[in-house]
């Protein structure tokens, strides 16, 4: 094809006097920038204002506005200059619409690997004798190497002397052709390899495919040239949004935040503000194919348009729909379709009727994992598909708390229908009868974690019958019950000898006696008694002189008002595990047992809260220094003396908490601020002697902030959390 500069100098020089190339460049940068509706029209308009002068100056972007000006130029120069040489309007057409496919390109390249392969290996290796009566010639690949003439009176040589030069000739051919094949495929291998690393690199550049592996030489920052591992772990901190924006950053880590193992699992409720239909909608669609973790909790903003592209992920195990109002029997039965192998479904707080129910009961028949918490639209009729459904006999664990609406018969429908139960939670059911949990223990025998939060109708005869029938449960919470004595509850001890986690709060009429059933347990790991005012040192004593004493990491013996030392005492000579231990507003409790806590080396975290402790016990406090949480609040005694003497040598504490301790002033800021450099938390709330200079503040924050830039996962050893059921 012709070039601008070979076209007919007349030509050229009207084009260039009316300056035609510069003003199709004008109009196909402006088409291409302003996209508009009516094409014509809007040529005609921009001919029509350079007609007019408003455009003298023409530049490539002077038909542009300002809100659509881009930042580069459009076409190359070249372009437009050859746009004015193709010789037709095929060749046109061909210019613009023929542009090689990527299936093409691969053909192409592969076409040209034959063409090298036939050139450099098809070497004819022939060699051509002719003997005739006075000459002998020898040719090569079509050349004469040799020739040699035999004068007419040696025409009687023997045919001996003819076959012996034949050889010779046969020799040097072959070697000839052995040095050139060599030195053919040695080319070829070497322009291979350069190829083959060439489109392997046009490959990563040019790819959205997610299973490409990143490569070093693509990226030049420090992120880039890390390790895969590493680069992950850094990227798996973000949030989805955040993961979305560093993809746009560059190619390179295009390709790191598009790894498989950063989107396995998927949690929007941190963004739960900003989630919407079409964020949700193109990571279900994105990555289908490896998502099995998706938590979509309390994004209220996500309605069930976006919801039906979670049936497309067909290895999904668990999701997370809690708080999300447009959930229907549509919906359900789109992703129920779709996930065969969804094990965790939690929908609580979810307005729907009975319909989901029975998708559920049809369609889900692996799921293991159901929470049905705070649902109130669906009625004891939908409760039904739970015994007569082919789904939901496989599940484990069942949360059905704050459904109040289900009645006696439908208690029987979820017992006969789900007889695997293995935990279940039957919380803020006021009005749930003996007779409803009968139904469970007698066709669940398998429970073995049962929450019974504010099921206040419940009496003795209940829990009776958890003993008689539940001899593997290892969990039983119990809270706000104030009809059930210490009878039933020895009951539940000698019955049940497996018990790990024991929570009995809140409950009145529990006394010494309840606990006596617990004294040959061996299992117990978690024991909390809070709000139980009848409990006293006797009690707690059937428990921590019992086989379980030395291996309980968690007491809480809160508002247990007639504890005193000599429980302390029992703990410290017993409890050597206590990882955990709270005695808030036990006024019996003094400096005199708290001086044994200090040293128990295991304890983590403790809390004193209104208890009568002074500066004496504070400082026996220091004897352990692996303190990372202390509660002090509300403890007048305590003053700067004892605040110094304690945290002098508690130099891995992190949270402590003096607030409405009423002598204590700056000069314990001042020393907590040099002393406890890991202090994380401090509550100093209600302290009226406090003023707290600017530059004690200023030290304090200084160290507050530089260790909240740590992460608190790096960390070897962490204080454990106080149990939650």
């Amino acid at each position: 094809m012709a070039t601008f500069n070979d076209i007919n100098p007349q030509l050229k020089a009207y084009l260039l006097k009316h300056r035609l190339p510069d003003i199709f460049e004008c109009i196909f940068t402006a088409l291409a920038a302003s996209k508009p509706a009516d094409p014509n029209k809007f040529i005609l308009e921009k001919l029509r204002d350079y007609q007019e002068g408003k455009h003298f100056d023409l530049a490539w972007d002077s038909f542009v506005s300002r809100k659509d000006l881009p930042s580069r130029r459009v076409f190359k120069r070249t372009f437009i200059e050859n746009f004015f040489t193709l010789e037709d309007l095929a060749e046109l057409r061909y210019y613009f619409y023929f542009q090689p496919s990527e299936e093409q390109k691969r053909l192409a390249a592969q076409a040209y690997n034959d063409a090298l392969l036939k050139k450099h290996f098809s070497i004819e290796c022939t060699c051509m004798y002719t003997f005739k009566l006075n000459y002998v010639v020898v040719v090569v690949n079509n050349q004469q190497v040799a020739q040699f003439v035999d004068k007419p009176q040696q025409q009687h040589k023997n045919e001996t002397h003819v076959s012996v030069l034949a050889a010779k000739m046969r020799k040097i051919c072959l070697q000839n052709a052995i040095y050139t094949t060599f030195r053919a495929w040695q080319q070829v291998t070497k322009h291979a390899s350069d190829t083959n690393k060439w489109f392997k690199k046009y490959e990563i550049l040019n790819s959205d495919d997610e299973d490409e592996v990143k490569d070093k030489a693509v990226g030049q920052d420090f992120i880039s040239k890390l390790p895969h591992k590493a680069s992950n772990r850094i990227f798996s901190f973000l949030n989805v949004l955040d993961r979305l924006t560093c993809s746009l950053v560059c190619r390179s880590w295009k390709i790191m935040v598009q790894d498989r193992s950063l989107w396995t699992q998927i949690d929007l409720q941190r963004i739960k503000d900003q989630t919407t239909d079409r964020l949700v909608a193109n990571l279900a669609h994105k990555f289908r194919s490896f998502l099995c973790n998706l938590n979509l909790r309390d994004c209220v903003r996500v309605t069930s348009s976006s919801l039906r592209y979670i049936g497309e992920c067909r290895n999904l195990q668990e999701l997370s729909l809690s708080g999300i109002k447009q959930i229907n029997a549509d919906v359900v039965n789109d992703i129920g379709l779709g996930c065969k192998n969804l094990l965790y479904l939690n929908i609580a707080k979810c307005h729907f009727d009975d319909g989901v129910l029975r998708v559920l009961a049809r369609h889900y028949v692996n799921i293991q994992y159901l929470s049905l918490a705070g649902c109130t639209g669906f009625s004891t009729a939908g409760v039904y598909y739970f015994m007569v459904g082919q789904g939901l006999h496989k599940l484990f664990h069942l949360d059905i708390s704050g459904c109040s609406q289900i009645t006696h018969e439908g208690m029987r429908y979820i017992a006969r229908g789900c007889p695997l139960l293995h935990s279940l939670a039957l919380n803020k059911l006021a009005m749930m009868k003996d007779e409803s949990l009968y139904f469970f223990t007698k066709y669940c025998p398998n429970l073995k974690a049962l929450h019974l939060r504010h099921a206040s109708s419940l009496t003795d005869t209940a829990f009776m019958y958890i003993a008689d029938n539940l001899p593997r449960l290892k969990t039983l919470c119990v809270e706000g019950n104030h009809n059930i004595t210490g009878a039933s509850i020895k009951m539940v001890g000698r019955g049940c000898p497996d018990l790990v986690h024991l929570f009995i709060i809140d409950c009145i009429q529990m006394c010494d006696t309840g606990l006596k059933g617990f004294s040959s347990t061996r299992g117990l790991r978690v024991v909390n008694l809070g709000d139980c005012i009848r409990i006293s040192d006797h009690g707690v004593r059937n428990i921590v002189d019992g086989p379980s004493g030395p291996h309980i990491r968690e007491l809480n013996l809160t508002n247990c008002l007639r504890v005193g030392d000599t429980t302390l005492f029992r703990i410290a000579q017993r409890c050597q595990s206590l990882a955990y231990v709270s005695f808030c507003y036990s006024e019996f409790v003094t400096d005199a047992g708290v001086e044994l806590l200090g040293n128990m080396q295991a304890l983590r975290s403790l809390d004193l809260s209104g208890c009568a402790v002074g500066d004496a016990g504070l400082a026996s406090l220091g004897n352990n220094p692996n303190f990372r949480n202390i509660s002090l609040s509300e403890c007048n005694q305590i003053t700067d003396v004892g605040i110094q003497k304690m945290c002098s040598r508690l130099l891995l504490l992190e949270t402590l908490d003096i607030s409405y301790c009423g002598n204590v002033t700056d000069y314990a800021t001042k020393f907590l601020a040099f002393s406890c450099r890991e202090l994380v938390r401090l509550n100093i709330a209600g302290c009226t002697q406090l003023k707290v200079a600017k530059d004690v503040n200023r030290i304090f924050l200084s160290n507050l902030n530089a260790k909240l830039k740590r992460t608190r996962d790096a960390k070897a050893h962490t204080a454990p959390a106080p149990h939650t059921p």
